[in-house]
């Protein structure tokens, strides 16, 4: 009963070691240049550092614009 139980652990072992192994492999990804395992395109800097200006400027100043926009409100200015 327990070389049996044991023929059984050894089996399920080897067969998870080898899983570990084979998936570590797989997971192997090899990246050639900086910037391939990005999901934009950062080969155009100029271009790159527009869009990035924008995309950290606008949601920045929305809150200002806002507060702008209420005391105008506020004060009258907008009917």
């Amino acid at each position: 009963m327990s070389s049996t139980l044991f023929t059984r652990l050894n089996a399920m072992r080897s067969l998870a070691r080898r899983q570990t192994l084979q998936s570590v492999r797989r997971s192997h990804d090899e990246i050639t240049y900086k910037g391939q395992n990005l999901p934009f395109d950062i080969s155009n800097h100029r271009l790159f550092a527009i869009k990035f200006t924008l995309f950290m400027a606008v949601p920045f100043a929305v809150p200002f614009i806002i507060v702008r926009y209420q005391l105008k409100k506020a004060s009258g200015q907008y009917a």
